[in-house]
């Protein structure tokens, strides 16, 4: 938040100020989705935020935004402010309210957040049966088998397992309590519930339902092909003002769960190959490191990169060592995943560029790197940050 008040502060020409006529607000779109539709949000009437700080997090059926904007200050502003929808993606049917918090930038450091609220209903597939979220899961990600039941059951008593290529989910359902009229107490005629992370390849999906003192008794059945990419989700720190890529289900609930700090997801990502085995050919690992002192990660997919790292990782660890400190410099963490090289600057049909951009901040031992595959985030970031160019190439 620092380094976003001193640019605010270094702004100059015209005085401007939020509408006054008409209050912001927050909008979905589509304005009621259905199952496996991508869904975005709209903040209207708020003026221009500042697009890198826009954040989110989804509790149950709780979906919290964080906006930073600027009510009276000096502009026209840069690449950096505009009007961007938040991705939320593909989200299990039901029932959300949405909290949008604005963190005014040239308000003091403790000063409240305006607050707006609304809804999303996001409706159900209409035939009974298994479904997942999201519609195409991918590797190791995270994922819902989603069910639509003829009779009311009770949500809270879904369990998923996997054995082999056989992914079960047993429920407890009201025998006497069709899905037509008026649900039971503690009752619905769809839910979801997670499972645990897949490989690539192909499973049949089972649904077995009891009454509460009855014998299972398998209801639903489906193939599910679960495809080799896996999703890279991009985590916002305001505390830090930093940016993390996270891979892989476990990582992703922990960060969800608030477990190492403030991030919140962006709304942004990008596919990628978690295993060689899945990748296309040519496609190369990612390096992922980590340094105490900044308290950052950093990726490369360029190996001379990536080797003079580990190099200067074993120099810095003697040092530390033989100095009885602790060492702060980068550290090898592993592959994180693997992807494309670009061409003469230019990704492989059937890709997409992820850029890289830097803070140059090394001097106040606060490096960070953010990784894009946006384009007004990539200009946005261009705004006090270099544009390293192309990183590597995702797939489509």
């Amino acid at each position: 938040m620092l380094q976003k008040r001193m640019l605010f502060s270094a702004a100059a020409a015209a005085l401007i100020a939020l509408p006054a006529a008409a209050q912001p607000k927050v909008a979905a779109n589509p304005l009621l989705p259905t199952y496996g539709q991508p869904v975005t949000i709209a903040l209207d009437n708020a003026g221009d935020v500042y697009l890198p700080a826009t954040r989110y997090s989804i509790d149950g059926s709780s979906i919290v935004i964080d906006y930073e904007y600027v009510s009276v200050g000096f502009g026209p502003w840069g690449p950096d402010f505009g009007h961007e929808p938040l991705s939320l993606g593909e989200i299990p049917p039901g029932n959300y309210t949405i909290t949008a918090r604005l963190h005014d930038i040239a308000a003091p450091a403790n000063t409240a957040p305006k607050v707006v609220t609304g809804t999303l209903a996001v409706v159900p597939p209409g035939p009974w049966g298994l479904y997942t979220v999201p519609m195409q899961p991918q590797a190791n990600a995270d994922t819902r088998v989603l069910m639509k039941s003829a009779a009311y059951f009770d949500p809270k008593s879904m369990r998923a397992s996997v054995s082999g290529n056989i992914v079960r989910m047993d429920f407890v359902y009201s025998a006497s309590a069709p899905a037509t009229g008026a649900a039971p107490d503690g009752m619905a005629a769809y839910g979801s519930v997670r499972i645990p992370a897949l490989p690539a390849g192909t499973y049949r999906l089972e649904g077995w339902g009891r009454t509460a003192d009855g014998a299972p008794e398998k209801f639903f059945e489906r193939d599910l092909v679960v495809a080799g990419t896996t999703p890279v989700v991009e985590y916002y720190s305001p505390g830090l003002d930093h940016y993390f890529m996270a891979l892989g289900a476990d990582e992703i609930a922990l960060l969800d769960r608030g477990a190492q700090g403030d991030w919140k997801r962006t709304g942004y990502g990008f596919k990628a190959w978690g295993r060689a085995e899945y990748a296309a050919p040519g496609a190369v690992p990612v390096c992922r490191f980590y340094a105490r002192g900044p308290n950052s990660h950093f990726f490369t997919a360029n190996r001379a990169e990536c080797d003079w790292l580990k190099s200067t990782e074993q120099q810095g660890r003697a040092q530390a060592s033989a100095a009885g400190e602790r060492f702060l410099g980068w550290g090898y963490e592993g592959i994180a995943f693997h992807a494309l090289l670009p061409k003469g600057g230019q990704c492989p049909a059937g890709s997409a560029a992820v850029f890289r951009a830097y803070n140059h901040r090394s001097q106040q031992n606060d490096s960070n790197h953010r990784f894009t595959a946006d384009d007004a985030q990539q200009l946005a970031m261009s705004v006090g940050w270099t544009d390293e160019g192309v990183a590597f190439c995702a797939p489509d």
